[in-house]
């Protein structure tokens, strides 16, 4: 049964290979991703006959293109992006051909995701929690030899959090020792403004053509920083009421002016951008015992009450030290 299972999964990655044209993927000790017009293996498939794929190139490394931080509206295709990307890395890990014209790939010991919404109802966590959760735990695991892919970090809380936190966590996987190669679509525009700071993001966008009254997906990737989400559009496509559509439009112009951000990434880059904490570089036996206590803590075993209590007896022991 072992043998004829094996047999089974072969022939079948040999016959879709085969149908589909896929090529075999070249496997190196360099750590870096370098995949040309890729293709989604299962969306490929579902489209209708005779409408072609929209393939993309992807060129990840440790030395100059470590992050990719890619923008674009809803719809364009930015998800599917990371995706295909983790499949084409995980069928050539594996020993399969690939959906791609060619693909050369550094081994890998890890695939990151995170991509998706979902909240855990049954441990009281919320969309937001479960984000944080998983997203701790990719930061926490990294290796030079990790694959990272990030979908819309910091959407499930308000929009400045968001980008703090987002940003936060690019700063933090560009600074940190392994480079972990690392694709990170984002609706926070703001985070085009990282590339002028950290040589190793660059910014690359899902393209569309604006047309009139309605928006064109091209779903190309192209170098460079998108500007609009194109949100009040899609919800258009969706059938949302006129009077809808009208007033968000009025409301975006109102908040565009409003809160404006050049102003917001120009106080970011004025802000020192050491990741870690000041306070714990002073000569204090206290800190440097409250530093060992932090680093002690296992973030992805620690349940949200646990946090908030260990957060309350540090925040007393900070607080007994500012009055002694």
């Amino acid at each position: 049964a072992q043998v004829i299972g094996a047999l089974d999964a072969l022939t079948g990655l040999a016959e879709v290979a085969e149908q589909h044209h896929y090529v075999r993927p070249r496997m190196t000790n360099e750590q870096s991703v370098q995949i040309a017009s890729g293709r989604h293996p299962v969306i490929e498939r579902m489209m209708k006959a005779g409408e072609p794929y929209v393939a993309n190139d992807i060129t990840l490394n440790r030395e100059q293109a470590q992050i990719l931080m890619i923008t674009g509206p809803n719809m364009a295709g930015k998800s599917a992006l990371l995706r295909q990307t983790a499949l084409i890395s995980l069928m050539a890990q594996m020993g399969g051909f690939v959906p791609a014209a060619s693909a050369t790939l550094g081994v890998l010991d890890r695939i990151f995701t995170r991509v998706g919404a979902s909240d855990n109802i049954s441990s009281g966590e919320s969309t937001f929690m479960v984000e944080m959760n998983e997203t701790a735990a990719i930061l926490n695991n990294l290796t030079d030899r990790s694959l990272v892919l990030l979908d819309e970090i910091g959407r499930g809380t308000s929009t400045y959090d968001g980008i703090s936190i987002a940003w936060a966590i690019a700063e933090y996987l560009h600074e940190h020792p392994s480079k972990a190669k690392t694709l990170f679509a984002t609706h926070y525009h703001e985070l085009n403004e990282m590339t002028e700071t950290f040589d190793r993001i660059k910014n690359y966008n899902v393209s569309v053509k604006e047309l009139k009254d309605n928006v064109l997906f091209l779903r190309t990737l192209v170098k460079g920083g998108s500007h609009h989400s194109f949100g009040i559009h899609v919800a258009k496509m969706a059938g949302m009421p006129p009077q809808v559509l009208h007033r968000a439009q009025q409301i975006l112009k109102q908040l565009e002016k409003s809160h404006s951000s050049d102003e917001l990434t120009a106080k970011v880059k004025d802000l020192d951008g050491e990741m870690q904490l000041s306070f714990f570089n002073l000569d204090d036996p206290m800190l440097e015992a409250l530093k060992t206590d932090i680093e002690a803590i296992d973030i992805d075993t620690l349940t949200p009450v646990e946090a908030l209590m260990k957060l309350n007896e540090i925040k007393r022991m900070l607080t007994k030290k500012k009055r002694a």
